[in-house]
C-alpha cells in the first residue's frame, strides 16, 4: 500500500501500533494520577509526572463527529471515504480518529455506537478503524 502512514516506529506511538498490529486498543495513562494521557506526552497536563504506563482499554465508543471526503486530496487515497473522531466507551476524554468502515454514511449519527476494526493494511501496520456495534441493554435503556 502507498497511501500516507503513520509512522510505527515514532517512540511515543510505538505502543498504540504494536497493540494494534495485537488486536487490542492501547492507551496511555499517567501512572501518578492514573488518568489517560491522549496524544501521548512525556509529561501528565494534570499532575506533571513523568511516569507513564500503557493498557489495553475496551474497543468501544461513541461516534462524537465525523465528515465524508469526497474530493481526492492524496493520489493514494481515493475517495469516498469517512473519517470519524469517537470518544472511547470506558474513558470519555479520549477522541480517536479513524476511517468509519461498512458503514453507510446516511447511517450515521452522534452517539452511534462504534467498535475498533483492526485492519492490517501494510507490512507490520495495523490501522485502528471504526465500524457500527449494537448497543447492550444497559446503553439501549439509560
Amino acid at each position: 500500500m502507498t497511501r500516507p502512514l503513520p509512522d510505527i516506529d515514532d517512540p511515543e506511538f510505538a505502543p498504540f501500533w504494536a497493540g494494534a498490529a495485537a488486536g487490542e486498543l492501547l492507551l496511555v495513562f499517567c501512572s501518578s494520577c492514573d488518568r489517560p494521557r491522549w496524544p501521548p506526552r512525556p509529561i501528565c497536563a494534570h499532575c506533571q509526572s513523568f511516569e507513564l504506563e500503557w493498557r489495553a482499554v475496551d474497543a468501544r465508543g461513541r461516534l462524537y463527529t465525523w465528515t465524508g471526503v469526497e474530493h481526492q486530496t492524496t493520489r493514494d487515497l481515493p475517495p469516498p471515504y469517512v473519517v470519524g473522531l469517537v470518544e472511547i466507551a470506558d474513558h470519555p476524554d479520549v477522541r480517536l480518529l479513524g476511517q468509519i468502515v461498512d458503514v453507510a454514511p446516511g447511517v450515521l449519527r452522534i452517539g452511534m455506537p462504534m467498535v475498533a476494526r483492526f485492519d492490517a493494511v501494510a507490512d507490520g501496520l495495523t490501522l485502528v478503524n471504526w465500524t457500527g456495534a449494537e448497543m447492550d441493554s444497559e446503553e439501549a435503556n439509560p
